[in-house]
């Protein structure tokens, strides 16, 4: 059994308040169809947080 990987990138969060409610809205989608958290790496400019990268897993149901 393997696992899945999944990327979800936004940009241009302009508050972190805005940041965690687009990173929960995506976890609370994603967690119906059996995904996982993984990671979270912010992404930044010049020393401004402008986004993040979420990592999403899940365990594949594929044989082999």
């Amino acid at each position: 059994m393997g696992a899945e990987y999944k990327v979800i990138s936004k940009w241009w969060c302009v508050t972190a308040r805005q940041k965690a409610r687009k990173i929960e809205n995506h976890l609370n989608a994603m967690s119906a169809e059996g995904w996982e958290f993984a990671g979270l790496e912010s992404v930044t400019v010049l020393g401004i947080d402008i986004g993040f990268y979420l990592v999403l897993r899940r365990l594949s149901q594929s044989s082999t």
